[in-house]
């Protein structure tokens, strides 16, 4: 115990000795110890493009007899327009000079001030200045030359790459049109498939009656055309203008009714069905003439005898009869029960009686 005590004492007295000694030194800034050693330094550390920044210089004794100032307007000479200097300015603080010299960049790395003359800025200068080095050189100043700083950039170097190329801009109303587009298709597209679900359903009758109307007018077109062209043709073009006759009528009345009637007998067609009911009054058109009219012309083309043009022209006006009394029954035929009700319904609401 009694070497621990001296041993403590003697601990405890070197560790208070070495804490005040650090106390009592003090840790100056990086700007402090740049000031003492008369180094520049800028305001803020890192200056990037296009932010203002301070360049402070301390001076030495050349410069005490200089009274403070500032300089906003001057001429430089050889100054780059990559480093615009806005303001100088020469502040005394404590007894010593500093120079604060206000300035743009506009480049990144390491920028060159130009020299600055202060002797023709037209100052009050000292009667005696010092040159520096402790020899006297009348009334002028040193020329500040050697001042350098480092322009940071705001990108990142590890990203300084080109973006990809940005995509081609549409014109004006581009997607209106596109969209407009779109719609209008679907539109259509709806309707389209409404009216086939629909009119099928209520207007399948009325399309049957369109499309042998528009037969009818086709059949009589042809006969105009047959009997036109065998006008002017001999005796021995009448077999042959009948057979032409007697396979077309076949034709039609195939489209007409639906049923196959180039393999039918003359017998076969009174089961025709024309969709008409039979009028004793009127015998066309009725199955019953059809089976006479293939019945007669198979006598003339199958009798061994030549076929006369008074033959064809009697076929022909027979034929003509036919589709003649087709069209008048296709016309006074009623309209269907959902086509009337419709047409009742408009002719209500439009006033009329």
């Amino acid at each position: 115990m009694k070497r621990i005590f001296p041993l403590m004492g003697i601990y405890i007295a070197l560790a208070l000795t070495a804490h005040t000694a650090q106390a009592q030194t003090p840790q100056p800034s990086a700007q402090a110890d740049a000031s003492r050693a008369g180094a520049p330094y800028l305001l803020p550390q890192t200056i990037f493009v296009g932010d203002p920044g301070r360049l402070v210089v301390p001076l030495g004794r050349a410069f005490t007899g200089v009274e403070p100032f500032i300089l906003e307007t001057f001429s430089i000479p050889d100054e780059s327009p990559d480093l615009v200097i806005k303001r100088i300015e020469l502040d005394r603080r404590g007894g010593s000079s500093r120079l604060l010299i206000d300035f743009i960049p506009y480049i990144t790395g390491v920028l060159s001030f130009p020299p600055l003359d202060f002797n023709s800025l037209g100052l009050d200068l000292p009667e005696e200045a010092s040159a520096g080095d402790g020899s006297q050189s009348g009334n002028s100043l040193p020329v500040l030359t050697g001042l350098e700083l480092q322009v940071a950039s705001i990108l990142n170097p590890a990203q300084m790459a080109l973006s990809d190329p940005a995509s081609p801009l549409a014109a004006p109303g581009t997607s209106f049109l596109i969209y407009g587009f779109i719609v209008l298709v679907l539109v259509f597209l709806f309707l389209g498939i409404g009216l086939s679900l629909w009119g099928r359903r209520h207007f399948a009758e009325l399309w049957d009656r369109l499309r042998r109307r528009r037969l009818i007018r086709l059949m009589a077109k042809f006969l105009r055309r047959l009997r036109q062209e065998s006008s002017f043709e001999k005796e021995k073009k009448a077999g042959y203008y009948l057979t032409i006759l007697a396979g077309e009528l076949r034709e039609f009345l195939s489209l007409f009714t639906g049923v196959n009637c180039y393999s039918l007998s003359a017998e076969e067609f009174k089961e025709l069905y024309l969709g008409y009911k039979e009028n004793p009054a009127s015998p066309m058109p009725s199955p019953v003439f059809l089976c006479g009219l293939f019945r007669s012309w198979d006598n003339l083309r199958f009798s061994g005898r030549p076929v006369g043009m008074p033959d064809l022209f009697l076929a022909l006006s027979q034929t003509e009869s036919f589709i003649g009394a087709l069209d008048k029954a296709e016309r006074e035929k009623p309209l269907p029960e959902t086509i009337r009700k419709s047409v009742s319904r408009q002719t209500l609401a439009g006033g009329e009686v």
